[in-house]
Order: C-alpha cells, then sequence, then structure tokens
C-alpha cells in the first residue's frame, strides 16, 4: 500500500527519493530495468506496456513474472544488436581512417607528385620500369657515344700537338724512334713525321680550337652546328672553312 505525502516540503521530497533509491539498490535492480518517476513511483523499463509499481516489493514481484522475464530476452537481445552495432561503426570508421592516413589524398595530385619527384631524386639508383627500359638504353648509349667521340678528337689533337712540338726539338734519328714507339700503341699515328704533314694538322687544330672558341659544335657526322647557348650574329650562317695550305719552298 501507498501513502501520499502531505504538503510541499523539498527537504521530505528529497529525503523520500533517496529512501527510494536505496531500495532499488538493496534489491539489486540495474538502473537500465527500472526508473524512479517524478511522483515517487517505480517503473519497469524492460516491458515494453511500462508498467508502474508503487512499492519496490511490487516491483520486485514484477520481475519474477513470466511475462517481465520474455520481455528480459527480448530487451537484452535488442541491447547486445544494439552494442554490436556500435561496434561495427566504430570498426568501419578506425579502418577508413587508416586508409586515409595511409594513402595519399586525391584533392592534391600536385602534392602527390612532388612527393615521388623527390622521393625518386633521393634514390641513388634508377628504379626500374619496363615501360621506359628501350628508350632509356638508347638515349645512354647516344651520350656515351656522344661523349667517346669527344674525348677521342680531344685526344688525338692532344697527342698530335705533343708530336709537332717533340719534331722542332728533336733530330730526325729521335722522330723515327719515338713513332715506332706509338706507332704500336696507337693505330691512328703515323709511321713518319714529315713537316708538311705536321704543319698542316697543326693548322687544322687552330682552325678546330678557333671554332670551338667561337660557339661551333662538331656533331657525330662531321658537321658544324651552331650552340643554342651562344649568341652568333645574324649573317653568320656558316663556320669559315679551313684555308687551303700555301706552298713554301
Amino acid at each position: 500500500m501507498s501513502f501520499k505525502r502531505e504538503g510541499d516540503d523539498q527537504s521530505q521530497l528529497n529525503i523520500l527519493k533517496k529512501r527510494r533509491v536505496s531500495d532499488l539498490l538493496s534489491n539489486f535492480i540495474p538502473d537500465d530495468e527500472a526508473t524512479l518517476m517524478k511522483n515517487g513511483r517505480y517503473s519497469c523499463l524492460v516491458c515494453s506496456h511500462r508498467p508502474v509499481f508503487d512499492t519496490v516489493d511490487m516491483l520486485v514481484v514484477h520481475r519474477k513474472g513470466k511475462r517481465h522475464l520474455e520481455g528480459m530476452k527480448w530487451f537484452y537481445g535488442k541491447k547486445n544488436q544494439l552494442r554490436r552495432e556500435i561496434d561495427k561503426r566504430r570498426h568501419q570508421d578506425y579502418v577508413k581512417a587508416e586508409d586515409d592516413r595511409q594513402e595519399p589524398s586525391s584533392s592534391a595530385p600536385l602534392l602527390t607528385q612532388t612527393r615521388k619527384i623527390t622521393h625518386h631524386a633521393l634514390l641513388r639508383t634508377v628504379p626500374y620500369s619496363s615501360c621506359h627500359k628501350k628508350a632509356s638504353e638508347r638515349s645512354e648509349s647516344s651520350s656515351k657515344e656522344h661523349r667517346n667521340d669527344l674525348a677521342n678528337s680531344h685526344l688525338s689533337m692532344r697527342t698530335e700537338s705533343n708530336d709537332s712540338r717533340t719534331t722542332v726539338h728533336q733530330g730526325p734519328s729521335e722522330v723515327k724512334g719515338e713513332a715506332k714507339k706509338k706507332k704500336k700503341g696507337a693505330s691512328t699515328l703515323s709511321s713518319s713525321v714529315c713537316e708538311p704533314l705536321t704543319e698542316q694538322r697543326r693548322r687544322e687544330l687552330d682552325h678546330y680550337l678557333k671554332l670551338k672558341s667561337s660557339g661551333w659544335l662538331q656533331d657525330r657526322s662531321g658537321k658544324w652546328v651552331k650552340d643554342e647557348n651562344v649568341e652568333f650574329d645574324s649573317d653568320e650562317e656558316e663556320p669559315t672553312l679551313l684555308p687551303p695550305c700555301s706552298e713554301s719552298s
């Protein structure tokens, strides 16, 4: 049986609420299965029709009934389903956040390209690419051939210059001895050095150096072309030719 409270004293109302909450805790009733209403009564949260009881003893008797036990199965089944759905959503959000952190953002393609260029620039060797392998080999071979041609031309000019200087200071017998020694190592040198050939070679060397200093480059076919980094006169279309050798007595 329940008794009505007389008066509107707030302290008495608070004391009554505390006592009713203590009654709930003393009977080991979870907070999510029953609640204390504003009028001081108890309501069962497990059953779908939300029955109301005046005392804790009546609530305890209701909780032992068959209808309440069936409602508890549905109540906790729904609660577990909701918990699994929450865990699933949290896991999906976590996986999505990890994927966004690992993969670069598609909204910044320029930043992605800059990172790739920086990564390849820091590599010591060029990464393998089956698409660009042939083109890279072709460019490397052409550049190596061009460098070898330039090195051979400079080496031959330096050798001929040294021969011309040696010829001036040495006698005929010494010149022949040096020519025989160099014939074994270099096939491009002549077996005998004559004065008109040395003079012609020297003039060719001077002409070559003059064209190089003027900004002309010699391609692999032997033609002279203008260097793109050098400014030329508008009327200078072809390099100056080597003047013919004047006959000397």
